[in-house]
């Protein structure tokens, strides 16, 4: 019976550990923002790329997952967490007035956003 009980505590603590590790691997952050219908989560790249990009989403549904800096050709990424999220709660607001959600170069300079002219 005793080797039984030893098992079960090296498997709880086995468990524990990967639900811990998870926790503090996860690169991604809660949802940044709500509306009244939208939410955004903003997130890191992937360890090849660095830099930010945002998520939007509808109830459950994702809507737009913009991995680049909207706006601009190339590939060109949200130096931080924060710009990701001003330019996503920017196309929220349009989003909830019945705006096409484009930015524009003007936009992004009002927004202090960093990219290369």
């Amino acid at each position: 019976m005793k080797k039984a009980l030893k098992y079960l505590l090296i498997f709880e603590i086995i468990v524990f550990g990967v639900l811990v590790g998870n926790y503090f691997l996860e690169k991604e952050t809660e949802f940044d923002y709500y509306s009244k219908y939208y939410r955004v989560k903003v997130k890191e790249l992937s360890d090849n790329d660095n830099g930010w990009y945002y998520e939007i989403y509808r109830g459950n549904n994702l809507l737009i997952k913009q991995k680049n800096i909207p706006g601009l050709s190339g590939n060109q990424y949200f130096k931080s967490n924060f710009q990701a999220k001003k330019i996503a709660v920017l196309v929220v607001n349009k989003l909830e007035r019945n705006i096409l959600p484009n930015v524009t170069r003007e936009e992004l300079d009002s927004c202090n956003i960093d990219f290369k002219k």
